[in-house]
């Protein structure tokens, strides 16, 4: 069986996604990453009122987008450190308390909530890096609503290995749908994040110091005109687009 890798993200990198999303510098912001959370919310559909897992919520920035979203959510993760930058950012938004959360530390394989508890779960770039995927999803199906949501990003698999270190196991789309069908019997795959732009946004041209011009561009657009390329929705992809990110919606 595939073990866990261990990493530092949080005490490397601090409170790291939330840092991008909030920042209004092309420099900094992360329009791929945003991208990930814009699609989520959009699949969910209208929250207000609804209870949200967020599952795997490391530093709260999706939290805070559901939040934002009128829905009640609850955001889990079984890292201490993650957990403490959540409850820190969420709180430096909450100064009206309108915004309806609350943070616990927890085991995906063990969650410490009733059956049928949330209306939707997101799982956002987490199954990627856990040993033992089929456990959580027994979990998700236990405290999700009969007629409730489970939404999954994840990178789509593109290299024989992963090529980040920190992941267990990257998927093809078929690999997660047959995963996925284990436990739920709807499972839609929608394919994001057109290869051309994740490679645009990752270019950067030595003569000019090795800047990630590309990057910047990208950011700068969605920050100062609204559009996101990582937000196209290619309805007719056809055999020579390559997309690098899964997203999974499952019902009961």
């Amino acid at each position: 069986m595939a073990e866990e890798k261990i990493f530092n993200k949080y005490k490397d990198r601090g409170s790291v996604h939330w840092r991008e999303m909030m920042s209004r510098d092309p420099r900094r912001f992360n329009a791929f990453q945003q991208a990930r959370y814009d699609w989520i919310i959009k699949t969910a559909g209208d929250m207000k009122g609804k209870r949200v897992l967020d599952l795997g919520c490391g530093d709260g920035s999706l939290t805070y987008m559901l939040c934002r979203a009128g829905a009640h959510v609850v955001g889990a993760d079984n890292e201490d450190m993650g957990i403490k930058f959540a409850r820190e950012n969420l709180a430096s938004q909450n100064v009206d308390n309108k915004l309806h959360y609350e943070f616990v530390v927890a085991s995906a394989y063990s969650l410490p909530f009733e059956n049928a508890s949330f209306d939707i779960i997101a799982h956002c770039e987490v199954i990627e890096h856990l040993a033992e995927p089929e456990r959580m999803l027994a979990e998700a199906k236990r405290v999700m609503k009969t007629d409730g949501k489970f939404i999954v990003t994840t990178p789509h698999r593109l290299h024989e290995f992963p090529k980040d270190p920190n992941h267990v196991r990257e998927f093809f789309p078929e690999e997660l749908k047959a995963l996925l069908q284990k436990f739920f019997p709807s499972v839609e795959i929608k394919l994001t994040h057109q290869i051309m732009w994740y490679a645009l946004h990752s270019y950067s041209v030595r003569h000019f110091g090795n800047r990630q011009l590309g990057f910047w561009l990208i950011n700068a657009l969605t920050l100062w005109l609204g559009i996101n390329p990582f937000n196209f929705d290619y309805k007719h992809p056809t055999k020579r687009d390559i997309f690098t990110e899964i997203l999974a919606v499952c019902k009961s």
